[in-house]
């Protein structure tokens, strides 16, 4: 045999084994493609779905984060902001307190009732659960007028509920105050969530119906 039919022999031989080669890639890649399709889709199809909801989501964790770092700013650039805050409701308390006839001694931010001191701080005046309600708010698919009356009904309502929880820890420290430590801590910081709540679901009948 010719050294030209040698390699014409071998020239078939590999571009046989080539197009093997080829045909076994490809047979793979129709086989994988299919499953990531497969898997992809459902997923796909609920984001489609839930669309308006993720978007909700989204932006309502953007305002939250928008607010906690407008917060944080005023916090830790020594704005007397916050702290002006704090006096009005250590006011407001005593003030509350005073009517009904208790010795009251206002300094600040502490308030004196009856001998029982309270300092009043910035998780006092219920500044976190505003910017959670806020952002629920303005996160949500309506108008800027509705976004306005919401906040503008909304805040007020939340801190006049803060300024009842004030007076019944006051009491509570008052009259029983080895429970004063439960009733400040979980009691009332989980009945908050729950007028946030309640208050949103309000805003939605009420005004955006």
């Amino acid at each position: 045999m010719s050294k030209k039919a040698k390699a014409e022999g071998k020239g078939k031989r590999s571009s046989k084994s080539t197009s093997k080669k080829a045909k076994k890639v490809e047979e793979r890649t129709k086989a994988v493609t299919p499953v990531r399709r497969t898997v992809a889709t459902p997923v796909l199809e609920r984001a489609r779905e839930n669309r308006e909801t993720l978007q909700y989501v989204a932006l309502f964790l953007s305002f939250c984060l928008a607010f906690y770092l407008l917060y944080y700013y005023f916090a830790s650039s020594g704005s007397t902001a916050l702290a002006h805050v704090n006096t009005i409701t250590a006011s407001i308390l005593g003030a509350l307190f005073s009517v009904g006839g208790a010795r009251v001694v206002v300094d600040g931010a502490v308030v004196t009732i009856n001998g029982f001191s309270l300092e009043i701080i910035d998780e006092c005046t219920a500044v976190f659960s505003s910017i959670v309600y806020s952002a629920c708010i303005l996160a949500y698919p309506t108008t800027l007028k509705n976004k306005g009356l919401g906040v503008a009904f909304g805040v007020p309502s939340l801190y006049a509920i803060n300024m009842v929880r004030l007076s019944v820890i006051t009491l509570v420290g008052l009259s029983a105050p080895h429970l004063f430590e439960f009733v400040h801590v979980y009691l009332w910081q989980a009945s908050f969530i729950i007028f946030v709540v309640v208050i949103f679901l309000l805003w939605l009948k009420l005004i955006v119906k």
